[in-house]
């Protein structure tokens, strides 16, 4: 207002008499060009006072030859001017008054970001989230959220899963720094592949998603975004252990080589070295194994709008599990049931991304290819598999007439080779899929959002298809108050092998029931729609913010690759479905900030997953249907100490049909109810440039154990050997250790830097 008024005084008095003096108060950019400076203040000594205009011009009235004139401007130095000629106009250079030293700023999350404006709900989980829990890799990130349910895939290979909205992982589009990543062999195993500790954020979004990113999700999609060269920490070290031995070590190294040009290291080791039975069935409660992973990535950003990314990864992963080998040592002429697990990939890729002229118009490409190799077996029963990825994906983004109005067109072009055998089975498909997509979104003063696109692609298979998606928003309240409604299709190709590799670890024959010979398995794609709604109000208690969201999601196929394992217990029979098959869910959240650093999270969350089996519709397996979380988080003053606290209540399953077994083989129809509590407690302390986490946890703290995990386990080689159903913990408490050591500056690299 004090501006203002001196403005009016200035603007006032130039109706009243001439000027004069005039002149400009400028700043010296970078290229040592003047730049007029708006709303300085002028004041002459003798009382007058004026204010410069946008341009950085002002004048005076009063002001005469041997006046001294003040020119001041909050953030600059007051400058003195004795008026020599009042003839002249007097340009006045400011410079900047007040020199800073490094500011750091801190905000204090409970991990988990939400979008208001975004008419896709996203949440991010920030670093801050992941170091909730032990995270050593992408499958256990999810442990601290409840929005995804993790669970042990079997009771033999130690390997965890995720489902989404009631249905399994690979219903969701998991990508990569927004590039395909879990699809075809790597979808049992891929979220493995990823260390906690390489991980920046994770995207997740429920229900349809950009027609940008593909047409495979059903579910939702969840990205992760790793370190990147450009802005990560110089050193980052991380090891672990736990209980069981397993010990992982993480080094990320960056190197900035030039102003624009950085490059870095994401590696990894773990080792898994102790064979140990705690339930005494004979088999190793988790594999023995090693895992090598190295990413090397690079980062270009041009002075004139061009950046590229760019690198390429190497991961080596080996596990051996089944019976302990004293298990037949009485008798050579009986081998154990042995189980190894062996992948081998490597990739390259790019991104590149082009700022044109014309404002809000860019492009970008991105390439990638992927090679990935995996030989296993199950007692006798083996598994191959050979996945051969390349990835194309073209982005034009512009707007229309202005940002409230924006659209993206391209084209993408992916080609799958992907050669499997398993017992008597030998598969090989080469799909080739070429599309087009084109997205419009709309916003209207931050209260109406809309994201409306369709994409066009031909699949050397399945012909041509289209994907429609869209998404609303609208907001009340300055955006405290936020409904969203979502809908879309989706397709792909189920992966019948890879999609179910815990069901290798059985005795059960695998019937394929093929519906179209000329489809990959002979089976057709998987097709089906995702409709959602979401509420979120946020409001503050005792000044401080908390939010309610409220989702509810169904996903209706039309066709479906059926695994059932009810109709024979003997058996895992495949085939196209042939009537309804849906999933419902409903999942209330309440997040709070109690006292000041104390965040509390709750959720309850309801699925109902029906599928048309030939015996009937019955409820999918091994999917709770009521579901509840509560996660409490606190961090001292300083952020010296974290303690983080999560208590799950996992509902009944449906379990397998087994009552046609033998009696002691014989399981009952649904899983107990059972509480998970898993907590870490860190140390955090920061040196110059550089920070120390010393952190211990405990997962499964309660110590439940699910009692005879694996049938027949005394007899695996018997038709009655299933090692697949497994409905909850197996190991018992686990607890673990380790630390982290960030270094933010490398000075001995500064030079370079330069």
């Amino acid at each position: 207002m004090k501006k203002l008024f001196l403005f009016l005084i200035g603007i006032g008095c130039s109706f009243l008499t001439s000027a004069q003096i005039k002149g400009r108060v400028v700043e010296l950019d970078a290229k040592k060009k003047p730049v007029g400076l708006p709303n300085a203040i002028i004041q002459v000594k003798h009382g007058e006072i004026a204010m410069t205009d946008t341009a950085g011009n002002f004048q005076l009235i009063h002001a005469t030859k041997g006046d001294t004139v003040l020119f001041s401007l909050t953030g600059y130095k007051t400058e003195g001017v004795i008026v020599k000629d009042d003839s002249k106009p007097i340009t006045v250079i400011l410079t900047s008054g007040v020199n800073l030293s490094e500011v750091e700023i801190e905000y204090i999350s409970s991990g988990t970001e939400i979008s208001y404006l975004n008419p896709i709900k996203t949440e991010i989980l920030t670093e801050r989230s992941l170091m909730k829990a032990a995270c050593c890799n992408l499958s256990e990130s999810f442990e601290t959220n409840p929005s995804i349910d993790v669970n042990f895939a079997d009771a033999v290979s130690g390997t965890k899963q995720i489902q989404m909205l009631g249905l399994s992982g690979q219903y969701a589009q998991i990508t990569k720094e927004n590039m395909p990543y879990m699809r075809g062999l790597a979808n049992s195993y891929g979220l493995t592949f990823i260390p906690g500790t390489w991980i920046k954020s994770i995207q997740l979004s429920k229900g349809a998603g950009s027609v940008v990113n593909g047409y495979e999700s059903f579910t939702g999609q969840i990205n992760t975004e790793l370190h990147d060269p450009a802005n990560a920490d110089k050193l980052n070290f991380n090891t672990y252990i736990n209980q069981n031995g397993r010990n992982e070590y993480n080094l990320d190294f960056v190197q900035k080589v030039t102003k624009r040009f950085s490059t870095g290291w994401l590696a990894h080791a773990s080792f898994n070295p102790l064979a140990e039975d705690h339930n005494h069935d004979l088999f190793l409660d988790i594999p023995t194994g090693r895992q090598y992973n190295v990413i090397k990535k690079y980062t270009y950003e041009g002075k004139k709008g061009f950046e590229a990314r760019f690198g390429g990864g190497y991961m080596i992963d080996e596990r051996k599990g089944g019976q302990l080998s004293t298990a037949h040592a009485h008798n050579d002429s009986i081998h154990p049931y042995e189980i190894g697990i062996n992948n081998e990939k490597w990739e390259v890729y790019s991104k590149t991304g082009y700022v044109l002229k014309k404002p809000g118009t860019s492009m970008g490409l991105q390439l990638s290819y992927l090679n990935h190799n995996q030989n296993n077996y199950y007692g006798h029963s083996k598994y191959s598999g050979l996945q051969k990825t390349f990835y194309a994906n073209y982005i034009y983004q512009g707007i229309i007439k202005t940002t409230d109005n924006s659209f993206k067109v391209g084209a993408s072009y992916m080609d799958d080779v992907i050669d499997e055998k398993f017992q008597l089975f030998k598969y090989n498909r080469n799909e080739k899929v070429g599309g087009a997509f084109a997205e419009f979104a709309h916003n209207t003063k931050d209260k109406f959002n809309l994201v409306a696109g369709i994409r066009a692609d031909y699949h050397n298979y399945y012909g041509l298809f289209f994907t429609p998606r869209l998404h609303l928003r609208y907001a009340l309240n300055e955006s405290k108050t936020v409904f969203r409604l979502s809908g879309g299709r989706a397709l792909r190709t189920a992966n019948i092998f890879a999609d179910n590799t815990y069901l290798m670890a059985s005795s059960r024959t695998w019937v394929v029931t093929p519906s179209d010979f000329s489809m990959p398995y002979g089976l057709k794609p998987e097709d089906g729609w995702n409709y959602g709604f979401n509420f979120t109000q946020k409001f503050k208690i005792n000044y401080r913010e908390a939010y309610i969201t409220v989702d509810a999601y169904r996903t209706d196929f039309t066709n479906q690759v059926v695994v059932d394992v009810d109709k024979n217990t003997q058996e895992v029979n495949i085939y196209n479905l042939k009537g309804p098959s849906y999933s419902n869910t409903a999942q209330f959240e309440f997040n709070m900030e109690p006292r000041k650093r104390f965040f509390v999270k709750t959720a309850y969350r309801y699925v109902d997953t029906k599928m048309k089996y030939e015996q009937g519709l019955m409820q999918k397996p091994m999917v709770s249907m009521h579901r509840a979380f509560v996660n409490f988080s606190y961090e001292t003053k300083r952020n010296h100490w974290q303690f983080d606290a999560t208590l799950q209540y996992n509902g009944s399953k449906r379990l397998p049909y087994t009552q046609s077994n033998p009696e002691v083989y014989k399981r009952n129809s649904y899983s107990p109810d059972f509480y998970n509590v898993l907590g870490q407690i860190t140390y955090l302390t920061k040196f110059p440039k550089a920070e120390l986490h010393i952190y211990v946890g405990v997962e499964n703290a309660l110590d439940y154990k699910q009692q005879n995990p694996i049938v027949a386990s005394e007899a695996p080689f018997s038709k009655y050997f299933d090692a697949s159903m497994v409905w909850g913990p197996i190991y018992g408490r686990m607890i673990y250790a380790g630390l982290r050591f960030k270094i933010k500056e490398l000075t001995w690299l500064k030079f370079k830097e330069d």
